[in-house]
Order: C-alpha cells, then structure tokens, then sequence
C-alpha cells in the first residue's frame, strides 16, 4: 500500500480537465450576460416599453412582474464568477501536469523501494539471527541497508516535492474559493420574509409531530387539556398554511384539509352558537371550558408539587404530576371510557347527555378520520386528500 506524503495527503493524480474547467468558465460568463441582457428584455415588457399592445402582452406583463430583477440580480452573480473559474482552469492546466508527474515518480520510487533489500534503522525483525558485527556477512548487511535508507529517501524527496505541487494547488483552488466568495457575497442573502418561510416550514413539521401525540392521547386520555391543546396545534396549523398560501409555498388544498382537522363535527348541532366557537378552541371561549382547562392544569401542577414537598425529589414530582396529567377522564373505567372515545369521539359520560345527531355525526366522522389517519401514516396521503385530488384534481 502506498503511503501518504510527509504532510499526510495522499499521492495521486489531480482530479480534473483542465480544458472543461476553462470551457465551463467561459459557460458561466455568457450565461450571465444572457441572464442580464433578457432581464433587460423583460423590463421592459413589464414597462411597456416593447412597444407591444394586447390583451396577451398585458396578461404577460402581469405574469412578469418583477421577475427581471431577480433575473438581472442572477446575471450579475453569474457573468463575474465566470472568470474566476476560467482562471482557475487556467492554473489547473499548468499545475496538473507537473503534480501527476510527482505522483507516477513517487509511486515508481515506492516500489523500487519496497524491493530493495535490507532493513532501515530500527525496522529490522527481532527473530533475524544476529550475525558477528567483524564479518564479511555483517559488512554485506550494511551494505544492503544503506541501499534501502537510499532507496527510501529517494522515495521521501519526492513526496516532498509532490507536497509543494500540491501546495500550488490548493493556493489556486483556495484563491478562486474566496473570489468566487468575494462575487457573492451579501448578494445571496435571505430576506426577512425568507427566514420567516423557513420557521413556518420547520414550525408545520414540529406540529405534525405534536398533532399526532394528541391524537393517540385524545382516544386514550382525554380531557379538556387535551382537547384544548389539540384545537390549539389545530388552529395554528391551519394559520400557518394560510400563511404559506399567501406566499405561494402551499395551494390550496393544504388549506382545505388544515380546516377541515379544525372543525368540531361532534358538535355541528352548535352551529353558530357560542358552543360551536368553544369546541373550535377547545373549550377556550366559554367560562366552563376555560375553568375546566384551569382545574386540569392546577390538579397536575399541585399534584408534582405535592410528591415534591414529601420526597424532596424533582423526578418524583415530575412522574406524579405527568401519571395525574395522562390519567383517564372517564367515569365507567378506562377501557369504556378509551372504546368510546375510539369509535364516537366522544366520552362514554358525553354520550349519556350528547345530541343524538350529535353523536352520529361525531361517529361516523370519528370513522372517517381513523381511516384518513391510517391511510396518512401508511402511504403518506390520507382520506380527505384523496378526496380532494379525486374531485379537484392534483396540483391545484
């Protein structure tokens, strides 16, 4: 195996045509200089200056818009960095050859050293049967020694010299790096309205996440916590798609399905009552919804602070007050209260004094939306849209 050069690197040919690089270059700097001569072109269409009339040159004019400056804004990135490239190029062209032939001397020297006799001080095998240091074998064995060390340092000024090639090379590549640096910097930059599109992007996910926490604890636990915590995750998805919708990110079937998951079906009977308005938010607009998300939240937080004022420990509080936040809110036993949630969507004690259109809608929707869950988590494309897709049509 052939070892690496003194400074570490390993000794091979330089990767790279040197004539594509220059004809890349070369590419790259007429691509600018069209970018800049059509964002030209499209200014003034979007002007009017074309001299040009109609309905389609004013339907064109709309969908050109600003485009040009970004266009222009590209060229101008575009033709300058042309030239750094070529350069490079350039120097490739001059450094290859010279390092190439380093690295085919380097590996000739290598081998000849590998088949030379002898050892190199302090490389000899200990088992080798030492021989009387006065006698013509031992004056032999110096001999063959000396032409391996030589052998081997013919081999290390070499590597040395294929070190320095390589030096001018990375001085060539390091030098149109930061040109090429110096061409775009502070022109590729994210505006504030960019930075907010990717915290909305990231945020969209994180609530993706949560929402399917929520919807596992909704059927086993339950709660007004949980419920309020779900409408909430609920809302601000569907904002943030609107928001996405506005900037172009999403269509509108993103939007359609995020208000759909913000719907109380359960409680379509309420509509246009307050109570509809609270089962929206989770219980968050009436005075008995917010009392009881109170009560809930109070009876967790005094429950782990009362395990932590008996034992003195933190994770005991924390498993207190998390066991008194997952416990079951039902009152005929967790399995019937967890089946009833399952398949109505409601609490087996809500169905007692639930509206009976009420809880057929809540059932059937409940139905519906276990299998637009299940079909997301399998194939990533859920009920509703398949619906929409089947009835609008994809990509709108």
């Amino acid at each position: 195996m052939h070892p690496t050069s003194p400074r570490g690197r390993a000794i091979r040919h330089l990767h790279g045509d040197a004539s594509t690089i220059v004809s890349r270059g070369d590419q790259i700097e007429r691509l600018g200089d069209d970018m800049i001569e059509s964002a030209a072109l499209l200014r003034d269409i979007a002007d009017g200056a074309a001299g040009q009339r109609g309905l389609a040159m004013d339907e064109l004019r709309e969908v050109v818009g600003e485009v040009h400056v970004e266009l222009r804004r590209a060229g101008e990135m575009y033709r300058p960095t042309g030239p750094v490239v070529r350069d490079y190029g350039t120097a490739v062209a001059e450094i290859k050859p010279r390092l190439d032939t380093r690295a085919d001397a380097c590996e000739e020297l290598w081998q000849d050293y590998l088949r030379a006799p002898g050892y190199r001080e302090g490389e000899r095998p200990s088992f080798l049967t030492a021989v009387d240091a006065d006698g013509s074998e031992a004056a032999d064995q110096r001999a063959l020694d000396r032409g391996k060390e030589a052998a081997y340092d013919d081999w290390l000024a070499e590597a040395q010299a294929f070190d320095r090639e390589y030096d001018t090379w990375e001085d060539a590549f390091e030098h149109a790096a930061r040109n090429v640096g110096d061409v775009l910097d502070g022109r590729i930059e994210d505006g504030f309205w960019d930075r907010v599109d990717g915290f909305v992007a990231g945020a969209l996910e994180v609530l993706k996440v949560v929402g399917i926490a929520l919807f596992i604890a909704s059927i086993i636990v339950g709660g007004p916590l949980v419920a309020a915590l779900s409408a909430i995750v609920a809302v601000a998805t569907l904002v943030l798609t609107v928001y996405q919708k506005a900037r172009g990110d999403t269509g509108w079937k993103e939007v359609i399905l995020a208000g759909i998951a913000v719907i109380p079906f359960g409680s379509l009977g309420k509509l246009g009552s307050r109570g509809f308005a609270d089962g929206v938010l989770g219980g968050l607009v009436t005075r008995a919804g917010r009392s009881a998300i109170r009560s809930e939240v109070g009876a967790v937080f005094g429950s782990g602070s009362a395990a932590f004022r008996f034992t003195g420990s933190g994770v005991e509080a924390l498993r207190n007050g998390f066991s008194h936040a997952v416990r079951n809110h039902g009152t005929d036993g967790r399995l019937v209260d967890s089946l009833a949630r399952f398949f109505t969507g409601k609490a087996s004690g809500a169905l007692a004094s639930g509206k009976p259109a009420d809880i057929v809608v809540s059932t059937l929707w409940t139905h519906l939306g276990r299998i637009n869950t299940g079909l997301s988590w399998g194939t990533g494309q859920g009920l509703w849209s398949r619906a929409y897709d089947g009835v609008v049509g994809t990509g709108r």
